[in-house]
């Protein structure tokens, strides 16, 4: 059970002891709540037997409101502890899994994030890790809790009476029966509305980010019905959900209290018979009137223990992914990057690079160049092991890098990408990211050297100035020169710069070129330009096409040849030239 427990609802081993101890406080509250009507019918029959005068002394009703109050405050400090153990626990419980969560996902290779999107991802750590902390804070406790306790109850009448403790009794496995038919049939229908509310956050999320695109385009209007028409699927798979649950629900819980008519029918039948007393009548007229309230309870909150069952495959779908791993005690001291024989396909049978074979040297700048789609930045982004070279190896001073683990890995790399991230903070906090142990000197001379003084000095708060969500409140090129800064501190010995001076103009382009060229002592560079102009000046220039090395050599070499570089070249030189008329 405990390992069925941990393997389903994806929990550590101190949320497993939680969740045990949670399921025996809730068993010992179960039974302490039968204790008030135990005492009760020990009352009511002293007084029956006073009134029939089977005894001739009056029950001590002090005596008795002074038991009522002890086993009161004993009920208290029960239902305090089973709030402790479940409640206190399950907080606990879900911080770990979030955090669990965040370090797992920190370590998953990029294919896994090319499978999910952000909305679902962000879904999984707070809404299912949020239904799951809710289940075990209260589901879990309540099920297991409510069998343990109408179990003991059981052997503890059969003692009793076997004729009564059945009649109680004899629905319960039936109602059961119907509790487990019900999840298996709701279980497909939990799964697509679950979808069916992933695709709403996703519609909503491409909304948001989209805005400027949505106020301009003509198919704004197409969009929004489409949206809507997501929410009304929304809508209809919940209404299925809850109806398809409700009906075993309801199902279930008259089933179970036929339970209670039996006890009645039966025990009237008995009495009149004289096989049992009045007594023996009423403790299980008691007991039957209390006993279905914790298994009613399971029974009201199937669903929402359906629902964690989604949730928890979903948080175990995240555990169980492989993630990269590696030798963490790699030591490297030569940055040559080596490509033996590589290709590497994204989906399976249609590879983006085919057996490509070169150096990227240490101490030289390296340029990537190609047609779009030629699989530049797909090379740099397996220099680094964000995705696993599964043909032909990957090599930086002659190790694989297959073999070492990832943040090892990145030790020794500045990456500036296209897509530049910056987080809503401070220009100081934000270049910091690239050092975190950095002085403020270092920061400011890692901002002068990525050509970030200008537009920084004339900010209301400099560096101190928040930036917004990813860097909103400032340009194209000056959120990419605060990237480059990043990789001008973290100071790597293999710089990687995908893009880096697109969204620069000509001027600033040139400055950083200059930075670059300091930098550069060394260290191994690898550049992924479209523009040809900012990588003449390169020690060697590979041009891909179509996955393939086509062509390779320096500028003049390229030139010399006349083949697809110089044809790019040119036909780059001819569109700047061009102009509008009017």
């Amino acid at each position: 059970m405990i390992k069925k427990l941990r393997d389903t609802f994806s929990l550590t081993d101190q949320g497993v002891r939680s969740v045990l101890v949670g399921i025996l406080t809730s068993t010992l509250h179960n039974i302490s709540i039968l204790v008030p009507t135990i005492l009760l019918f020990v009352v009511v029959s002293g007084l029956i037997s006073h009134y029939w005068k089977e005894t001739p002394d009056v029950p001590d009703l002090f005596f008795y409101w002074g038991i009522a109050l002890i086993i009161a405050g004993g009920i208290y400090f029960i239902y305090q502890l089973n709030y402790t153990k479940t409640y206190q626990s399950a907080y606990d419980e879900s911080s770990n899994t979030r955090i669990s969560l965040a370090e797992k996902i920190r370590k998953l290779p990029l294919s896994y994030f090319g499978k999910k999107d952000l909305s679902d991802l962000t879904s999984t750590l707070m809404s299912d890790t949020s239904t799951l902390e809710h289940a075990l804070a209260s589901e879990f406790p309540s099920l297991f809790g409510g069998i343990l306790s109408s179990l003991f109850v059981i052997i503890l009448l059969f003692f009793f009476n076997w004729q009564l403790s059945l009649a109680m009794f004899i629905s319960l496995p039936i109602s059961f029966g119907v509790f487990i038919a019900s999840y298996k049939f709701s279980n497909s229908v939990n799964w697509k509305n679950r979808n069916a509310k992933l695709a709403v956050s996703d519609g909503l999320q491409e909304f948001f980010d989209n805005m400027k695109l949505m106020h301009a385009s003509p198919k704004a209007d197409e969009y929004r019905v489409n949206l809507e028409a997501k929410v009304r699927k929304v809508v209809a798979t919940s209404m299925l959900y809850e109806v398809a649950v409700g009906i075993f629900i309801c199902l279930a819980y008259n089933v179970l209290r036929v339970g209670l008519a039996l006890v009645i029918i039966v025990g009237a039948g008995l009495l009149v018979t004289g096989t049992i007393t009045i007594y023996t009548f009423l403790l299980f007229l008691f007991v039957a009137s209390q006993v279905y309230d914790p298994l009613t309870n399971i029974i009201f909150q199937a669903g929402e223990f359906f629902h964690s069952t989604v949730s928890a495959s979903r948080i175990r779908e995240i555990e169980k992914y492989p993630p990269q791993e590696g030798s963490v005690d790699t030591k490297l001291e030569k940055y040559d990057i080596v490509f033996d024989h590589v290709s590497f396909s994204y989906h399976e049978g249609q590879e983006v690079i085919r057996d490509v074979s070169f150096i990227a040297k240490q101490g030289e700048i390296t340029a990537l160049v190609g047609p779009s789609g030629c699989g530049k930045s797909t090379l740099s982004k397996l220099a680094c092991r964000f995705w696993d070279v599964p043909k032909g190896h990957v090599y930086i001073d002659g190790k694989d890098i297959n073999k070492i683990d990832p943040e090892t890995l990145l030790q020794y790399f500045s990456i500036v990408f296209q897509d530049v991230v910056l987080f809503d903070d401070t220009i100081y906090n934000n270049i910091k990211i690239g050092k975190k142990n950095a002085t403020e000197h270092e920061i400011y001379e890692a901002a002068r050297l990525a050509q970030c003084e200008d537009f920084i000095q004339k900010l209301p708060d400099g560096y101190q100035t928040i930036i917004g969500e990813n860097g909103k409140s400032l340009s194209g090129g000056e959120r990419q020169r605060i990237s480059i800064a990043r990789a001008f501190l973290k100071n790597a010995p293999i710089i990687l710069l995908d893009e880096a001076t697109a969204s620069l103009d000509p001027e600033n382009e040139t400055l950083i070129q200059e930075a670059i060229s300091r930098l550069v002592k060394n260290k191994t560079v690898l550049i992924i330009a479209h523009r040809l102009r900012s990588v003449e000046s390169c020690d060697r220039i590979i041009v891909l096409k179509e996955g393939q090395v086509y062509e390779s050599g320096t500028h003049e070499e390229l030139m010399k040849k006349n083949g697809l570089y110089r044809h790019m070249l040119e036909l780059q030189k001819e569109s700047a030239g061009w102009s509008m008329n009017a």
